[in-house]
Formats: C-alpha cells, sequence, structure tokens
C-alpha cells in the first residue's frame, strides 16, 4: 500500500482528523475539542493522539508519508506555527515542531480557508468555475480566496484574513485579535454574545425579552448558539439582533464580493450550518445593498463541516505553492 495521508484541521474550538489513501479517498475520521490549558503543545499533541486512534489499524504513523494541516491564522509558515489567534488561549502553537519528529513524511501547512477553498473549488460548490470564495463562520470569520483557479496566498500565507476587514468604526466592538471594529468582532461565534450585550445595554436598551434581561443582568452564560434559540422561540431582542448581524455578514460578504468578484461564494462553519436560514438566506439582501460588482451565487457549503478537511486531503495530493513545510 502506497503512504497514507494524515489531514487535520484544526479550529478554533474544534480539532478534525482524517486518514485518507493516497488517491484521497477518506477511510476514517474523528473529532475533539481544541485544549484550552496553559500549554499550547497540547493541540498538535491532540492531532497525534486522533492520529494514533485512526491508523493502528493501516500500521500507525509508520503507514504516514503526508501530514497536512489546515488550521486556523495567523500562521507562521517559515516556522510552521499559528501565532497570536484570536479565538485561542495562546500565544504561539507549535504544530510543527511537535508533529514533524514523530513522522518521517511530508509535510504541508496552510490556513484552514484556503484548504476550505481547494475543496470547493475541486470537488465542491466552485468545482465549475475559476474564481471561488470559501467564508467560514464559527468561532471567528476567515476565508480562502481562488481567482483565475489560482490560490491566493500572499507573503505569509495569510491573504484573505477577511474576518479582520473594519466593517464598524462606530460601535467599536473589539476582536479577540485585539484590534477594534472588525468583522469577526461582532459576528463571529465568540463575539456575538458580547456584542449582544453590548445592543442590549446601549443600542436597544428600550425592548425587553428573556435575552435582553440576562444579557443586561450579567449572570448567565449566553453562546451564540443560544442566541439563535432565543430567536427562533421569538424573543424580540434575539429577532433585532440576528437582524443586525445579516447586515454586518452582508456588509462584510459585500467588501469580498468588491475586493475579489468571485463566481461562486460557499460559507461554512459552525455558526453558519447549524443556522442557514439566519445566516446565509437573511444576509443575501444586504449584500444587494452594499456590492458594487455584480453579486455571484452565495451557498451554503455542500461539504459541510469537512470543507477544510477534504481541502488538506486535496493538498496533500498537490501541495500549492508555499504550503510545503518539509519534504520527505
Amino acid at each position: 500500500m502506497e503512504g497514507l495521508i494524515l489531514a487535520a484541521d484544526i479550529g478554533g474550538t474544534v480539532i478534525r482528523v482524517a486518514i485518507a489513501d493516497s488517491q484521497g479517498r477518506m477511510l476514517e475520521k474523528a473529532s475533539t475539542l481544541v485544549p484550552k490549558g496553559h500549554d499550547a503543545r497540547a493541540v498538535p499533541m491532540k492531532v497525534l493522539e486522533l492520529c494514533d486512534a485512526l491508523s493502528i489499524k493501516y500500521g500507525g504513523r509508520r503507514s504516514i508519508s503526508k501530514v497536512s494541516i489546515a488550521a486556523i491564522g495567523p500562521l507562521d509558515i517559515t516556522t510552521g506555527a499559528i501565532v497570536r489567534p484570536a479565538n485561542m488561549p495562546y500565544d504561539r502553537v507549535p504544530i510543527m515542531e511537535v508533529l514533524c519528529d514523530c513522522f518521517d513524511a511530508t509535510f504541508i501547512l496552510l490556513n484552514d480557508c484556503n484548504a476550505a477553498a481547494i475543496a470547493e473549488k475541486l470537488v465542491g460548490a466552485g468545482k465549475d468555475v475559476d474564481d471561488v470564495v470559501y467564508i467560514t463562520v464559527s468561532s471567528g470569520i476567515g476565508g480562502g480566496v481562488i481567482l483565475d483557479g489560482k490560490l491566493l496566498l500572499g507573503k505569509d500565507g495569510n491573504a484573505a484574513e477577511i474576518g479582520h476587514m473594519v466593517v464598524d468604526m462606530d460601535m467599536g466592538m473589539t476582536c479577540g485579535c485585539g484590534k477594534k471594529g472588525h468583522w469577526e468582532a461582532y459576528c463571529g461565534g465568540n463575539s456575538m454574545p458580547k456584542f449582544a450585550k453590548f445592543l442590549a445595554e446601549n443600542k436597544y436598551s428600550n425592548v425587553d425579552s428573556i435575552l435582553a434581561r440576562k444579557l443586561r443582568e450579567g449572570k448567565h452564560i449566553i453562546s451564540a448558539k443560544d442566541v439563535f434559540n432565543y430567536a427562533r422561540s421569538g424573543d424580540e431582542f434575539a429577532l433585532m439582533f440576528i437582524d443586525k448581524i445579516a447586515e454586518i455578514n452582508g456588509a462584510g460578504v459585500a467588501n469580498v464580493v468588491n475586493a475579489f468578484d468571485p463566481s461562486v461564494i460557499s460559507i461554512g462553519g459552525s455558526v453558519t450550518l447549524n443556522n442557514v436560514d439566519l445566516v446565509v438566506d437573511k444576509l443575501k439582501p444586504f449584500v444587494e445593498r452594499y456590492a458594487v460588482n455584480r453579486v455571484p451565487k452565495i451557498v451554503p457549503t455542500p461539504l459541510g463541516h469537512d470543507a477544510p478537511l477534504i481541502g488538506a486531503i486535496l493538498a496533500a495530493i498537490n501541495p500549492p505553492p508555499k504550503s510545503v513545510f518539509k519534504s520527505l
């Protein structure tokens, strides 16, 4: 048997790992939560732990000839690390420092949304076009862009960090990266409860609902999932909040349309995929309002939560420029 591919998608909340054959067929997969302790090495160690569990029937680590990692950014592609991630409690996550000593393999590292964009172009929503953008709305917001059939990477491999586009100069919400006004600071899953609390206390202080009261009291742990659930139950404030983030999401997507002029925008991530009607469907009218370029087809990803993982497998077979960290 030819060597197998170990692929991993390291997100802000979940780590997904798969074993694939040399043709890219996924053989096994598993997932776990991102560890939140004090040692950042725990993150790549989780990848290794899942790899050992999944690959044991194929011969274990010695069966792996390619290790392909799709990770949240920003990335330092020279050292193979995630640096100052907005949605992890670490300053630096040394992915390759840990993994390279564990396999006799070729190593590939790229941004998770860049990996997802590759998957969309080859087997997903963009397989019939040359210009496709993948957007994730999950713990944070990110993007991957393929134009004229080529993946945009940038000098450090961090092109299309669209979640850090500035969408607001007034309310000044602080992003997990420490900067103000970023799209992710309003509509990323980790940031939505803080933004909701701000609106409940300020812009919509006259609205009285169960969610608004809980946010003002500050005694309750409210998640993005809770906000969507309250909206589905008809909570007045939650519905107003969903409308507000729909406009901000629409403005962010319109910025993407104006900057990159894609034929297809495919949107994934847990916030999106768990709430397609309240995210994708509701942002579309605002894209029409704010975009200058012709609005492309905007769809939820057909690849589901596995889009970055599939892209990591495909990148192992045909690595994009700058993505090979170490050759076998």
